[in-house]
């Protein structure tokens, strides 16, 4: 090897002696290595464990309301029958508009909320969501079912909301009935009972337990079950 070869793979400190370039990139892979394993250990805990992320109070003021709503339809396809939730759901305060932060199941929570009068306002299924994108049998299947609710559900649901709680707002149960040719007939049934709080706030604990908003759920649990004794 020439020298001018050799010195082609040699670097000079700030005194002027000459260290191989392996060294240089040696502490190079170290660095990066030592990066993409902080990477990897967060996106870890985001998506493995994500009730170690955003989810929780910001502060002891913070509240969080719970709604449960279900959808049953007499025509379904495959991605329906997998996963038949709703992929918006919006609650309303005076003039503006709330859509929830989080979901399990059939349960909407709607976390961080300032304290005032809370109830439910609009709600979204979309449909064909997987592979199919065609109606079955006869039937007009539309693309999305947009919920009105009615005036007298949205009185029902009215929560007046306090600092630091976890709130149940209640249950919709909705029932689609596709017609021929025509749009499908909507209905909605309204519940809050206490064996239906209950069962919220025990889902939201047993699912989130080490969040703010499950140490919250766990104390309302509690207080309901020296009601119910």
């Amino acid at each position: 090897m020439s020298l001018n070869s050799y010195d082609d793979h040699l670097e000079r400190k700030p005194n002027g002696e000459q260290i191989p370039s392996e060294k240089k990139i040696s502490t190079f892979e170290k660095v990066t290595s030592g990066i993409f394993r902080k990477l990897l250990i967060l996106f870890l805990i985001t998506y493995l464990f994500p009730e170690c992320s955003s989810f929780g109070p910001k502060n002891a003021q913070s509240s969080l309301i719970i709604v449960h709503m279900t959808i049953v339809k007499d025509e379904m396809i495959m991605d329906e029958l997998i996963d038949p939730r709703f992929q918006k759901v919006t609650l309303k305060k005076g003039d503006k508009t709330f859509e929830y932060n989080e979901s399990s199941e059939h349960y909407y929570y709607f976390q961080n909320l300032k304290e005032g009068q809370y109830e439910i306002h609009d709600a979204v299924h979309l449909l064909n969501r997987g592979a199919s994108d065609f109606a079955f049998g006869s039937t007009k299947q539309p693309t999305k079912i947009d919920i009105d609710f009615d005036r007298k559900d949205i009185e029902k649901s009215r929560v007046d909301l306090q600092p630091g709680t976890v709130v149940f707002l209640g249950s919709f149960h909705v029932t689609v009935d596709f017609k021929f040719q025509e749009e499908p007939k909507i209905t909605i049934r309204y519940s809050k009972s206490n064996e239906e709080e209950l069962a919220a706030m025990e889902h939201l604990y047993k699912n989130f337990p080490r969040t703010g908003w499950g140490q919250k759920a766990k104390n309302r649990l509690k207080l309901l079950s020296s009601f119910a004794q």
